[in-house]
């Protein structure tokens, strides 16, 4: 049997809609969050078929890279955040699987977002906090606005002009109580129903 001595951590977390591949930083990400620091300076992915470790963003002396917004995959690119103290920027940044490219694809303010509490999400790439003592859900990236959060409910994706959550239903007589909940842009529910929002291998997000 193998043994991989090039990587941080016994526990590797899957990359979403990747089959075969994990990422992981050099900090502790457990001690990291209990602290509210979720900064990391290295990030790397790891390919179970082939043993490959890929460095996949090094920051530099003044930034850090966040270990609580998990790296998304849009099926072409990784997705990760990066703020940049020099300047007190959030980095949206993406490496190209293919090509190994690494690129900024936009910047926020610092002072304008959450950096600590920010989470991606795809597709298409957003970039979002759920801020449950407001009740809602604060979207930064691709535009500035908010949707209603209530405090059962949890965003799992947008699916064209729509918003999907998974809600978690408190009556224990029923069968199922994994529903979901679909809002447009103004926050108003359009559609709602008993099942499971999963989102498999391939990347896709479906009912079940």
């Amino acid at each position: 049997m193998r043994k991989i001595t090039d990587l941080y951590h016994e526990y590797l977390p899957n990359v979403p809609g990747m089959a075969n591949w994990y990422f992981d930083y050099d900090v502790n990400l457990f001690d990291n969050q209990s602290k509210a620091e979720p900064y990391a300076k290295k990030l790397v992915l790891f390919h179970a078929k082939t043993k490959e470790i890929f460095t996949v963003y090094e920051a530099s002396e003044q930034q850090v890279i966040s270990n609580v917004a998990t790296p998304e995959f849009d099926g072409e690119k990784l997705y990760f955040l990066v703020l940049d103290q020099v300047v007190n920027q959030i980095l949206l940044m993406s490496y190209t699987l293919l090509t190994q490219e690494v690129r900024e694809e936009a910047r926020i303010s610092a002072e304008s977002a959450p950096f600590a509490r920010l989470h991606l999400y795809v597709s298409p790439v957003i970039l979002a906090n759920e801020d449950s003592l407001n009740e809602q859900l604060e979207i930064y990236y691709p535009k500035r606005f908010a949707l209603p959060l209530l405090e059962d409910e949890s965003f799992e994706c947008q699916e064209g002009d729509y918003y999907y959550f998974s809600k978690w239903l408190a009556d224990e007589s029923l069968p199922r109580r994994l529903a979901y909940v679909v809002k447009n842009a103004k926050g108003q529910v359009v559609e709602e129903g008993i099942g499971r929002i999963m989102r498999f291998e391939n990347g896709e997000f479906m009912i079940v």
